[in-house]
């Protein structure tokens, strides 16, 4: 998932991890990908995803981020993902 952040900083924000955590608290951490720092008073994206098959969490789910350097976290909560559908045998 691509996610477009703001930084309303002085500083700019380097992404350090991610993880969801659903409502029973099961937590899954996520694979994490930024190309360039989000600048200070500026616009940048990351990336996150699930490394192999993914965990069956009881969703909605809380998205968590945080920064390489210090304690400024991004916190998104009631995140869903769309029922996947396989084919039929």
């Amino acid at each position: 998932m691509r996610l477009g952040l703001s930084n309303p900083g002085a500083e700019p924000w380097t992404l350090a991890g991610a993880a969801l955590v659903d409502s029973t608290g099961e937590e899954v951490a996520l694979v994490a990908w930024q190309e360039v720092p989000v600048p200070p008073n500026g616009k940048g994206a990351v990336v996150v995803g699930v490394e192999g098959e993914p965990a069956q969490l009881g969703c909605p789910c809380t998205l968590k981020l945080w920064e390489a350097q210090g304690p400024r976290t991004v916190t998104l909560g009631n995140v869903t993902f769309p029922v996947s559908q396989q084919a039929a045998p």
